[in-house]
């Protein structure tokens, strides 16, 4: 997971109380002298503010000191790390988004089984079968005469 993903659902009270409740419900292990410790030392992080509660401007303040030049072009509907956030609603844009998808998933030439395929498209979005299917739609794949494995569909010579 990116890190700027775990900054910004600290910085969000909802995400911060769903996560309370989650590790509040397990058993901490912690003697009153590691937990005072713990609290010094997010303390000193900058996570919690003097009143020992969640200083959600100073995690905000870390998104915005950090936060790289705003993603240009299809880029901007893909996590740092290359998950999709969403699918484009103009057709052009998410035709192009799906061939950088496609272009990342297989090199031309290269026939893979469906699970491998199924596999290197997980590393985009859970949803592999509504990618591979939009992509084979788009005839940005094709399916092998056998049905069970996957190729880039190779563009017309030009000219």
């Amino acid at each position: 997971m990116d890190w700027r993903t775990v900054v910004a659902m600290l910085a969000n009270p909802d995400t911060r109380r769903a996560l309370a409740r989650t590790v509040a419900e397990t058993e901490d292990g912690l003697t009153d002298a590691q937990y005072a410790r713990a609290l010094g030392r997010l303390r000193e992080a900058g996570l919690l503010d003097g009143a020992g509660t969640v200083d959600a401007d100073a995690l905000r303040t870390v998104l915005k000191q950090n936060a790289g030049p705003p993603q240009r072009g299809v880029e901007r509907f893909l996590t740092p790390a290359g998950r999709l956030l969403g699918l484009p609603s103009k057709p052009a844009e998410r035709l192009e988004l799906l061939a950088l998808l496609a272009s990342r998933a297989l090199r031309p030439g290269e026939v893979v089984p469906e699970q491998e395929l199924n596999r290197r498209l997980a590393s985009f979005d859970d949803d592999v079968a509504t990618l591979r299917r939009l992509m084979v739609e788009a005839e940005l794949l094709e399916r092998t005469p056998s049905g069970t494995e996957y190729a880039l569909v190779e563009a017309p010579p030009s000219g």
